[in-house]
């Protein structure tokens, strides 16, 4: 007697992956792991992002506070403090900015996925000997940048209340060690550490596990060191 076939599982469209990974992520990357589809979620991710950090900078509060970010960060990278006239121009850039940011953000999004699907893809199938193609791997990745989008949507309002904007956002682990020198080197790290960067790591972490049928624990732990070194590495560049 013929056993009787299932039904195929129905692919989970775009709006259904995207709550996924904040709910359910390991069964969402085996749906999208069978079926992957990168791109959507991409744009999705970017359009949300770009909105997030477009809409705080329409207002003056948050243009204000875009603004000194930017002269913080480039008097770090520099070593000297912003002149008028360089002051002038992230300001007229600001006002600008805001309206084709969206731009940039897709096309730095874009960049910054392929260039991870690329170092993912070279370990784990060139030096590990996993099989996955170029497309699984981006899938995973772009599905992962879901955790940052909700990161920014909930971050947003709340810097823009509170009328000051930081790279690791309100929910940094600096902010819950006060007592640490604003301006040290473990004060400034954990400043760009939040808990949207952990958990999106994990994220990660689990659809390439779900990818390549390994340990999501193993694979978190190099994620976390990898993060660890960029980080250590961005702090002592700008510590001016």
């Amino acid at each position: 007697m013929n056993q009787p076939v299932p039904p195929p599982v129905p692919e989970k469209g775009l709006i259904a992956r995207a709550i996924g990974i904040i709910t359910s992520p390991k069964a969402t990357y085996e749906a999208v792991v069978r079926s992957p589809r990168p791109f959507g979620i991409l744009l999705l991710c970017a359009v949300i992002i770009g909105l997030a950090q477009t809409i705080p900078q329409l207002t003056e509060r948050g243009r204000q506070a875009a603004l000194e970010l930017q002269v913080q960060q480039s008097e770090r990278w520099s070593g000297k403090p912003v002149t008028d006239e360089q002051y002038r121009a992230m300001e007229q850039w600001g006002r600008i900015g805001a309206y084709v940011g969206g731009v940039f953000v897709l096309v730095g999004l874009t960049i910054w996925c392929l260039l991870q699907t690329a170092i993912y893809w070279a370990v784990f199938n060139a030096l590990l000997g996993g099989t996955a193609t170029f497309k699984q791997v981006l899938a995973v990745v772009n599905h992962s940048l879901v955790i940052g989008a909700l990161g920014l949507v909930i971050s947003a309002p709340i810097m823009l209340y509170q009328g000051t904007m930081s790279v690791g956002g309100p929910f940094n682990f600096g902010a819950l060690m006060p007592m640490l020198d604003e301006g040290g080197f473990l004060a400034r790290f954990l400043g760009i550490v939040n808990v949207f960067t952990i958990w999106g790591l994990i994220v990660l972490a689990i659809g390439l596990g779900v990818l390549y049928r390994r340990k999501t624990a193993n694979i978190a732990i190099a994620l976390f060191l990898a993060f660890g070194m960029i980080g250590v590495a961005f702090i002592a560049a700008t510590n001016r």
